[in-house]
């Protein structure tokens, strides 16, 4: 869709050309801000910046006359920053701030194993690298179902294919990434999958 073909529609009906921009660029914003705020965000947080970002959208194109030849940089440059945006606002609340008072330096410790932290960051690195390697809709799929816990039929809603087939290319999708990781020496067990 391009931006005159997007004025055109929102010169005749401003309800549908919203609402086919929205179900063309859905997929696109989701795995945007996914990418963004998959390490901080619920799936809740991501929903509502995904609501934000079309908000923006929209209320941008009701103000403005330009002229592009394509609007997709425009919603990606949109997703991105709301992204950005909520990512600070997220991570500034969860940050953590100690009192330094006279006798309290010895109260902080911390008992985390870096080493082992570091390990299963790289392994989780390896496994979403190896997950986006399966391509689109597979990647959507595997993402949804085993990060955000969604079913068939959600899943089948935000990728646009039935229930069913989402349900195969899961399973093949599985497969694939299996063989991936036995390449490297990683089983799905270890990878947390």
């Amino acid at each position: 869709m391009t931006d005159k073909d997007y004025r055109k529609l929102f010169d005749k009906s401003p309800q549908e050309a919203q609402n086919m921009l929205f179900e063309e660029y859905f997929n696109y914003v989701y795995t945007i801000v996914f990418n963004k705020l998959r390490s901080c965000a619920s799936k809740e947080d991501i929903e509502e910046c995904v609501s934000d970002v079309f908000a923006d959208i929209f209320a941008y194109f009701a103000k403005n006359s330009q002229q592009n030849e394509s609007i997709k940089g425009f919603i990606s440059t949109v997703a991105i920053r709301k992204s950005i945006n909520m990512f600070h606002s997220l991570t500034s609340k969860s940050g953590r701030t100690v009192s330094l008072e006279e006798g309290d330096a010895d109260n902080i410790r911390d008992d985390t194993d870096i080493a082992d932290n570091a390990e299963r960051a790289e392994l989780r690195r390896t496994l979403l690298r190896l997950v986006d390697e399966l391509g689109e809709p597979d990647s959507t799929i595997i993402i949804q179902k085993y990060y955000y816990g969604l079913n068939s039929k959600e899943i089948a809603e935000t990728v646009s294919i039935e229930p069913a087939a989402v349900r195969v290319r899961c399973s093949r999708a599985i497969r694939r990434l299996k063989d991936k990781l036995a390449e490297l020496d990683i089983s799905l067990k270890e990878a947390e999958l």
